[in-house]
């Protein structure tokens, strides 16, 4: 591996310490990394500020070693969220050393990421993944959003499911739909989380929607951190 210094900076929308407000690990106090950049434009993404064809996209280039002190200057936590924007496409070697370094730290370390690009290399020093599949109302996809997102998932599945959940934003029914046909495409087996999109989603709607004989042990968590007016 190349000396640190001459390793590629990252590209950084935010670093803070709040708790983790989605999924299965909610309340937890967490440092979070937020990457500038993703590859989908969800025209519902929650943090438009760390995309780049918004237009209030805004970033700082920060070194890994950067990006490790500012982690490790948050008191008595020791959990950090690698979110965005799109984590997985910041430069490879950047992105291993830093994890390296937090891990030897003695961080639990999760990520965020759309499942759209694989990086297998990554598979094994985070802790936990949370991939988020995309239904319809994104409007990120062309033509059928299943099929075009099954095969980079699929290899996801390597992963142990006690490391894994698959969260779904879900605004309408078809977003529903996409999510049971992609789980029924993947034999999925492991933590299904069901998150209404903040601004027009409907837990109700949402309850009363899901085949919960066929997929019995899926939760519905909002984002929580939203609700309490936390960052």
């Amino acid at each position: 591996m190349q000396p640190v210094q001459d390793m590629p900076s990252f590209r950084i929308n935010e670093i803070f310490l709040s708790v983790q407000g989605e999924g299965l690990h909610v309340g937890e106090r967490t440092v979070f990394v937020r990457f500038y950049g993703c590859p989908l434009h969800c025209v519902w993404c929650d943090q438009p500020e760390a995309l780049t064809h918004t237009g209030v996209g805004r970033f700082l280039a920060m070194t890994p070693a950067e990006v490790r002190d500012q982690v490790l200057a948050f008191p008595d936590t020791r959990k950090v969220c690698l979110t965005g924007g799109e984590p997985v496409v910041a430069p490879r070697q950047s992105l291993l050393w830093l994890i390296g370094e937090l891990k030897e730290s003695g961080y639990w370390i999760s990520i965020e990421t759309s499942g759209a690009r694989v990086v297998e290399e990554l598979f094994e020093p985070i802790d936990f993944w949370t991939v988020a599949p995309k239904g319809r109302s994104a409007e990120t996809f062309e033509g059928d959003v299943v099929e075009a997102q099954a095969p980079s998932l699929r290899r996801h599945l390597s992963l142990p499911p006690e490391r894994r959940q698959l969260k779904f934003v879900i605004q309408t029914r078809e977003d529903l739909d996409d999510a049971v046909r992609l789980l029924d495409e993947l034999r999925y087996e492991g933590a299904v989380v069901l998150q209404p999109e903040h601004t027009k989603g409907d837990a109700r709607r949402i309850f009363a929607w899901w085949p919960w004989d066929r997929y019995p042990e899926a939760r519905l968590i909002p984002q929580t951190h939203k609700m309490v007016g936390m960052h």
